[in-house]
């Protein structure tokens, strides 16, 4: 089976009909017509729907010098996977965690404890939710369809995280470079550590204000660039 559009794959399974103790010369098959293979209504795949069938006529040799003819028939079911179960089951959740995890470019810089529990969070339930959806594939060595999807949001919720500490540290400059003032300014009167201390918070683009315009950016750039992947991936696996 080859997995590497898993789960929008088609798989085709081959079935062969061949004589076992006449040649050619005593036995030929053929497929009568088109409608000699009949597609039941009553039984169904639960992971996979028939699509379409072909049927072939096909000769193979045997015997020491491969002259001995023996007629065979070949019929090949083409089936796709039902894609219902794996949208419900990882497609819509994982978007609903990655749209979590901008909740917090939406908090204010200094709810820390709120922005690091739904950073966290939301990383380790898409790591769990990733596991569990390639646990019942089997194990192979190229990566699928299914791997590209879960691994993108796992990149988009991480990077959300880091997107807080950077903004966090920013933050936290401010913060250090006022402390330092006020350390400075001991011996100093206290109109001159107030000036100091504007004119530090005057500054043309100080710590706190890039951390608030990072935050402002990444409530447009994240959803651009997810719904940008989501058109790429479904354009490339499904079209």
């Amino acid at each position: 089976m080859d997995l590497y559009k898993n789960p929008m794959d088609e798989q085709t399974c081959s079935l062969y009909f061949q004589s076992f103790a006449f040649t050619t010369n005593g036995i030929v098959f053929k497929w009568e017509n088109e409608s000699a293979v009949q597609k039941s209504n009553i039984f169904e795949l639960p992971q996979f729907r028939l699509v379409g069938n072909d049927t072939l006529e096909c000769n193979e040799s045997y015997g020491t010098n491969g002259n001995a003819s023996f007629s065979c028939i070949q019929l090949d079911l083409h089936f796709k996977r039902n894609i219902g179960y794996y949208m419900i089951q990882f497609f819509v959740p994982s978007v609903m965690i990655v749209l979590l995890s901008w909740v917090s470019f939406w908090l204010t810089i200094d709810a820390v404890p709120a922005r690091i529990s739904l950073g966290i969070l939301t990383v380790l339930t898409m790591t769990t939710q990733r596991s569990a959806g390639t646990a019942s594939l089997p194990r192979v060595s190229y990566i699928k369809a299914i791997d590209v999807w879960m691994g993108a949001c796992l990149v988009f919720v991480f990077a959300a995280l880091l997107e807080f500490a950077f903004v966090n540290v920013m933050e936290r400059r401010q913060i250090r470079r006022v402390q330092s003032v006020r350390l400075k300014g001991n011996g100093e009167s206290k109109p001159c550590l107030e000036k100091l201390e504007r004119n530090v918070s005057r500054q043309p683009m100080t710590g706190h204000k890039k951390a608030k315009t990072i935050d402002n950016v990444s409530r447009v750039t994240f959803p651009i660039s997810f719904i940008l992947f989501c058109v790429v991936y479904w354009v490339y696996y499904v079209m």
